[in-house]
């Protein structure tokens, strides 16, 4: 009884709740999902790479209503944040659309031989909507015509006849894999893309845009892009092993240690990369000599960044490499791995060392420096970074007579007035009316020093003695004149 008397009264509740939820997806469900995929027809779809300008993006389709935006969704090797563009074309019944996704600048340089990943969406003025399946496409250097070697996740794509350079580097990058990916607990499923370029020339135009002139003084060998996984080598380089070792060590310590707030020291990057190296050269150790036998041994663990002077850096590469040495011979390959995943989520370097190593990082390298024989680094004290205190300057009004005291003054001072010469005739010369060049000249020169009546106050205000003749009292009206003349000039130039 009680159950009927439940069921009777939930009945009509549940085709309320039914009705309330049927209105409530009429208002806010997007008007594709009333449309049908059915009703728009993809005839093609193609990208095609113009490196380095950029990728094109062409599509032809059709629908039973006029088509009114097509869209390209596009995602970068391991990027996790997507692109997305609008095509350009005119709405019609049956359409062709096109876009030229430009990578030819700093912000958008994408490397070739990246994977990209891409849909397109079209909607119709009906509401229909079509989502194609995603595809991939190899972001090719389109000046050459490429060919491939792989092995598992990674594929070295090469041009011209050399298949047994492209093999050597292939293999150098797997045995790098096998050594360094359980080290640092990477990812190594994940595709790495390599492009072996033959010689400096092709490299140049495929690297990012930079600067022409350090392009001209250094040569790159070899460059990662850790946040894709593409990787560019110069194939024709003497070291082509060892540089394609160090670069992808760098991805994969990238993928191990990185985290959403903050990415690992140079020094930490930079020395993984040349333990990983399976052909490392001599210059980096004959550069560590030279620092310990010259006292120029950097605070390594205190730069996050590689210096600037290019001995440093020669040193700089020395030390981290010597340094990571140190931390796996002395504390174990688990410890390296721990630091890794500690990094990862997103720990600052001084707290994971600290909870690693169980010493300061200071400590660490000082630990180091002692293996090697070198004093230990004792970080500056922070009141020697102290500016120096200055006195303030005093500041004057500005006038247009010298002031009493200055460098003026001073030198009218040791000027003495010439002593007039008695005239030889009794009748006097009439007084011009515009005093001569010379003479005016002279009237600006006090007196000599002697004895002098003060006055009232003892001097005046413009710094002149206040017994000055009818002559010395004109003084005021040249400097006024020339001081208009230049404001009058001032304002024309302006």
């Amino acid at each position: 009884m009680a159950l009927r008397s439940l069921t009777s009264r939930a009945t009509p509740l549940r085709a309320a709740l039914l009705l309330a939820a049927c209105f409530l997806a009429s208002v806010s469900a997007p008007s594709a999902l009333f449309g049908s995929e059915d009703a728009i027809t993809v005839i093609s779809a193609t990208v095609e790479s113009e490196f380095p300008i950029g990728m094109r993006f062409s599509i032809s389709a059709e629908s039973e209503d006029d088509i009114e935006e097509i869209a390209v969704r596009l995602r970068v090797g391991q990027q996790t944040r997507g692109v997305y563009e609008y095509l350009e074309f005119d709405s019609a019944a049956s359409v062709d659309a096109e876009l030229l996704w430009r990578t030819n600048s700093g912000s958008r340089y994408i490397p070739p031989g990246t994977i990209i990943k891409y849909n397109f969406e079209i909607t119709d003025g009906a509401g229909n909507r079509l989502d194609t399946e995603s595809a991939e496409f190899i972001y090719y250097d389109a000046r050459f015509s490429w060919e491939e070697v792989s092995d598992g996740p990674v594929a070295v794509a090469y041009h011209g006849p050399v298949e047994t350079r492209a093999k050597i580097i292939l293999d150098a990058i797997v045995q790098t894999l096998d050594v360094m990916g359980p080290l640092l607990g990477a990812d190594t499923s994940i595709p790495i893309r390599v492009t072996m370029y033959n010689n400096v020339k092709e490299m140049l135009e495929a690297l990012p845009p930079g600067s022409s002139t350090i392009r001209r003084e250094l040569i790159t060998e070899g460059q990662a892009f850790t946040s894709v996984g593409t990787l560019l080598v110069l194939g024709g380089g003497r070291s082509a092993m060892g540089t394609a070792s160090h670069e992808v060590t760098h991805i994969l310590t990238h993928r191990a240690g990185d985290s959403i707030v903050r990415n690992i020291p140079s020094w930490l990057d930079e020395g993984l990369a040349e333990y990983g190296n399976i052909d490392p050269g001599f210059s980096y150790d004959i550069a560590l000599e030279f620092a310990l036998g010259t006292d120029r041994l950097l605070p390594i663990t205190s730069m996050p960044i590689l210096p600037g002077d290019p001995e440093d850096v020669i040193i700089f590469y020395g030390q981290a490499r010597s340094m990571i040495q140190f931390m796996i011979a002395a504390y174990g390959p688990d410890s390296m791995r721990e630091l890794m995943k500690t990094l990862s989520e997103g720990t600052n370097m001084d707290d994971a060392i600290q909870d690693i190593y169980g010493v300061g990082r200071i400590d660490l390298e000082n630990q180091w420096r002692d293996t090697i024989g070198a004093p230990p680094y004792v970080p500056p004290s922070r009141d020697s970074a102290r500016p120096t205190p200055i006195s303030r300057p005093t500041l004057q009004l500005f006038s247009l007579t010298p002031q009493a005291g200055s460098e003026t003054i001073a030198s009218i001072e040791a000027t003495p007035t010439p002593t007039p010469q008695p005239v030889a005739t009794a009748t006097p010369s009439p007084a011009p009316t515009e005093p001569p060049a010379v003479a005016r000249g002279a009237e600006t020169s006090p007196p000599e020093t002697g004895e002098q009546d003060q006055g009232e106050g003892g001097s005046a205000a413009c710094g002149l003695p206040r017994n000055q003749s009818a002559s010395t009292k004109d003084l005021t009206l040249p400097l006024v004149a020339l001081g208009l003349a230049g404001l009058r000039l001032r304002r024309q130039r302006r």
